[in-house]
């Protein structure tokens, strides 16, 4: 190195680094949020996030409650749609987070430390008493769960369900029954049993809508069985798709499928059983073939419910 270079040198080293060329020029850097601002962002009583989960189409219960309007038969001219709105509103997003609850805190989204601190006031609970002892440890959130979201999840469905009527009422009930009943088997088994899930995604869904449009005996009758049939394909459905080689779950599609062969020859359907069983049939040729059966199935069953449900309807 020259002596002419060591001056250059230093001089790099004190002069400052030049600054980036930008593309945009407005620029700015994220500030901490100041506590008290927290306030502004909190502008309703009951505070709700709303998201897409999974595929769209699937199985769920806003297409069970639409299969149980196809399956009543009504038209729809004569159809109340601010009714189906508030009834598809209840099953699908209020039913479904009652029903979340019974997943526990790991599906549920985290409460701001503020809202998380326990605040419940009673002389049983305060520290260093019996039952603040047997709460200690992992449910130090329990308290705060219960009564910042699953009392006003419940009380907000059961309000929604008092404007439909007292059938949507009891169901309602039933779906928190469920819930509390699937929350306590998964603390004591460690597991959810698929058939609640399955009674809440489809049968109690079809059920409401069924029962809102139509009072005949025989369009009951008829939507009744088909939505046991479908709650009975829903378990299969989640159970095939967790292991293909499930033997039970295997019996419990067959054994919807056969009944829904079964009723819709009864209902002189033959046009909408073939193309019912076209739609169920690449189910059956993954399992013989030993493929896995994956979510690219769901569409399938989602159409072929419908379509067993408009069967239905057009039979009254």
């Amino acid at each position: 190195m020259t002596d002419a270079a060591i001056p250059e040198a230093n001089d790099a080293a004190t002069r400052p680094a030049p600054i980036p060329a930008r593309r945009f020029g407005l620029h700015w850097r994220p500030a901490p949020l100041h506590p008290a601002a927290l306030d502004v962002m909190i502008s309703g009583l009951i505070n709700v996030q709303v998201w897409a989960d999974q595929s769209f189409w699937r199985p769920a219960a806003l297409w069970a409650g639409m299969a149980g309007v196809l399956a009543a038969g009504g038209a729809l001219e004569r159809t109340d749609w601010r009714v189906l709105a508030l009834a598809l509103l209840l099953v699908d997003v209020l039913w479904g987070a009652v029903w979340r609850l019974a997943g526990g805190r790991n599906l549920l989204l985290p409460l701001a430390p503020r809202a998380a601190q326990p605040q419940v006031w009673l002389p049983y609970l305060q520290p260093e008493s019996p039952a603040a002892r047997i709460f200690a440890g992992s449910h130090h959130d329990l308290w705060p769960l219960v009564f910042r979201v699953g009392a006003p999840t419940v009380l907000l469905a059961l309000l929604a369900a008092g404007v439909l009527g007292i059938e949507a009422l009891s169901l309602t009930i039933i779906v928190v029954t469920l819930t509390v009943l699937g929350w306590t088997v998964r603390h004591t088994l460690h597991h959810i049993p698929i058939v609640l899930a399955s009674l809440v995604s489809i049968g109690l869904p079809w059920l409401l809508l069924l029962w809102q449009y139509t009072d005949e005996n025989t369009a009951l009758a008829l939507g009744v069985a088909m939505a046991g049939l479908w709650t009975l394909h829903h378990w299969g459905e989640v159970r095939i798709r967790a292991d293909g080689l499930d033997a039970i779950a295997m019996l419990l599609l067959a054994a919807s499928e056969l009944g829904l062969c079964v009723l819709l020859i009864l209902g002189q359907a033959p046009l909408w059983l073939a193309a019912i069983v076209l739609l169920l049939l690449p189910t059956w040729l993954a399992i013989v073939q030993g493929r896995a059966v994956g979510r690219q199935m769901q569409p399938l069953w989602l159409l072929a419910m419908l379509l067993s449900a408009l069967a239905v309807g057009q039979m009254n």
